[in-house]
């Protein structure tokens, strides 16, 4: 049996990155992988890692932050690289786009100099990226993750007239989609979010958010100080499996009001497709989703992506019409 690390684990409220984890968890338990260490970006240790899996694979999470725009996560990678030259590293499945020429060269400098580096990417768009920013690099085609995910058996789209609007706010934001209000589609009660919990479930988030912080500290005060105890690698695993289930059933339960869903979130495309629920995609900043739609989602009966809020709209109204 192999054994694998997964770094750079999502323990954050963006289901997406939930979904990927829960595609990866399943992909795991298929090829009988065993996972004998998982770090997030806050309470990576490459003496843990060593100690926990002397030899092995070490899983960099996937999604859509490999390039300038989330620099954290960025440079947590090629930390990773410079960290374990001994290891051979995977990175799943990734979008990629830097806006800096500069940053790109330091990435393709830094990660392409790895003896053993593994570069997969979900979308015909990043390898094409890829090839033109990290020449050092071979750049893999492997599908999203997410697509790993099983939903519960018996999920229904909801009855009736209601739209779901799931709507990002933060720097890869550009279709307009947040500010469409409640009567955007004439006939249709629409709910205009982002992904995010209610009620217990919330309550549950932040409880488990809030141990996982304390754990963040303690890692933070043994870098300084090696007697310093930290949480065993089960209670860090459960403390991550927890905050993405509870990610995933925040939006199965969004999702279980929505007759139609429009999306400018690519895993809310993903989630919709999983769940059979009809629905229209929008676009990010670079591409995200109209690449991953060219090259597979669009092939989903279920899934229609537009360029502008106005055939959208369009859209909803021939999906709900008589």
């Amino acid at each position: 049996m192999i054994d694998v690390a997964l770094l750079d684990a999502p323990n954050q409220t963006n289901v997406g990155d939930s979904l990927i984890w829960a595609g990866e968890m399943a992909y795991l338990r298929r090829l009988g992988l065993r996972l004998r260490y998982v770090s997030d970006l806050n309470t990576y240790d490459p003496a843990e890692l060593r100690r926990a899996m002397p030899s092995g694979v070490v899983l960099l999470h996937g999604g859509g932050n490999f390039g300038d725009l989330w620099t954290g996560h960025q440079n947590h990678r090629e930390q990773i690289a410079k960290d374990l030259p001994d290891y051979r590293i995977v990175q799943l499945p990734q979008s990629i786009y830097f806006q800096s020429p500069e940053r790109a060269a330091l990435a393709n400098a830094i990660i392409g100099t790895h003896p053993d580096f593994h570069l997969l990417l979900r979308d015909s768009l990043s390898i094409e990226r890829a090839k033109n920013v990290l020449p050092n690099l071979t750049p893999i085609f492997c599908y999203d993750m997410a697509l790993g995910f099983e939903p519960p058996a018996g999920l229904q789209p909801a009855p009736g007239q209601s739209l779901l609007i799931i709507a990002r706010q933060d720097k890869e934001a550009m279709s307009g989609l947040h500010t469409v209000g409640a009567g955007w589609v004439p006939g249709l009660d629409a709910t205009n979010t982002d992904w995010h919990s209610e009620g217990w479930l919330a309550v549950r988030w932040r409880f488990a958010r809030t141990a996982m912080k304390l754990h963040h500290r303690l890692v933070r005060y043994r870098r300084r100080i090696r007697l310093i105890p930290v949480y065993p690698q089960w209670a860090v695993q459960r403390l991550i499996v927890s905050l993405n289930d509870i990610n995933i059933e925040g939006a199965l339960r969004l999702y279980a009001t929505a007759r139609v869903v429009v999306v400018d979130r690519l895993h809310a495309h993903v989630l919709a497709i999983l769940l059979g629920i009809d629905h229209v995609a929008l676009d990010n900043n670079y591409r995200k989703i109209g690449a991953v739609f060219e090259d597979y989602t669009g092939k989903f009966t279920t899934a229609k992506y537009a360029t502008d809020l106005d055939i959208a709209r369009g859209y909803v109204e021939e999906l709900v019409a008589p």
